[in-house]
């Protein structure tokens, strides 16, 4: 069972989990999409095999939370960054770390690396982004939330409406962020996906994640993308109906050190619609870079 470490830093409450408790190596630290929760690395099958992982909450997500005065204007990709950041300290102190996400993950992994390069021994971007303009479901979200506070009323009620089951949480949701239903549906770790996920999403604050949909849109750090010295996996499907695919290759042109993966005939699900293509370019990737490490230090 993973261990839950929880931390408070400048009034926000934030989470991890240790997933391998004990595992030897390098420190690997996972992010999560939005509206999600660390649990979602639970059935992760190519990281946990390459060190001790570590699976954090993004902030103002249950069972992390914003101070109760936060506000959307303070969220900016300097504050994730921070607190963010802080968490990886506690959990390890100032050993460089894999820094790995999806989506709203990997645009946090990468933010990191931007703000503190330091931090990051490696970065992983799955379905991650630099702009924070989603398109599809998430995009019509954003845009609600941005239309004050009627739009919120709006926004909210549909998440309500979308989780008010375990059925349409898995049924109405999950399908909207794939081209290949029927991947998705046959994926053997779909049903503990839901399972894990589930109970965290109904906890959700949705004031707070309202926050997310309002910001999101103003953030970008393409132009601090040069900072990022650590080797980097840009990972992306050529579909993706959630973040543009042009942020794959916005990300991998602007990182020095950056590699690109662009998996044909998936979307934003990449480890759900292609999973052998996903745990052979993530896994190659991290042991090749892993014995590329060992030499360096050598």
């Amino acid at each position: 069972m993973p261990t839950i470490h929880q931390f408070h830093i400048e009034g926000h409450r934030l989470t991890a989990l240790a997933l391998n408790p004990g595992a030897a190596g390098e420190p690997i630290m996972l992010l999560h999409g939005v509206n999600l929760s660390a649990q979602f690395w639970q059935i992760d099958e190519v990281f946990i095999r390459h060190g001790p992982c570590y699976a954090l909450s993004l902030p103002g997500h249950y069972p992390a939370a914003f101070p109760p005065s936060f506000r959307a204007s303070s969220l900016t990709a300097e504050l994730i960054a921070q607190l963010l950041t802080a968490a990886i300290r506690e959990l390890v102190g100032d050993r460089p770390v894999t820094l790995a996400g999806i989506s709203t993950g990997g645009f946090a992994a990468l933010d990191i690396a931007a703000h503190v390069p330091a931090v990051a021994r490696r970065v992983v971007s799955i379905s991650g982004f630099a702009q924070g303009r989603w398109i599809g479901p998430l995009g019509i979200s954003q845009r609600l939330a941005r239309f004050g506070p009627i739009g919120r009323a709006l926004c909210k009620a549909l998440f309500r409406y979308t989780g008010r089951s375990r059925a349409s949480y898995r049924d109405e949701i999950w399908p909207n962020y794939v081209v290949d239903k029927a991947a998705l549906y046959a994926y053997p770790q779909f049903e503990t996906l839901i399972d894990n996920l589930y109970p965290n999403y109904q906890r959700l604050d949705l004031d707070q994640l309202m926050h997310y949909y309002v910001a999101m849109p103003d953030i970008d750090i393409s132009d601090l993308l040069l900072r990022i010295t650590a080797p980097t996996l840009v990972l992306a499907g050529d579909r993706d109906n959630t973040v543009p695919p042009a942020q794959a290759r916005l990300i991998a042109a602007r990182v020095p050190n950056a590699e690109l993966s662009v998996i044909e005939g998936a979307s934003h699900l990449l480890f759900a619609e292609k999973p052998d293509e996903y745990q052979h370019v993530v896994g190659e990737w991290l042991r090749r870079t892993a014995s590329e490490t060992r030499l360096w230090e050598i």
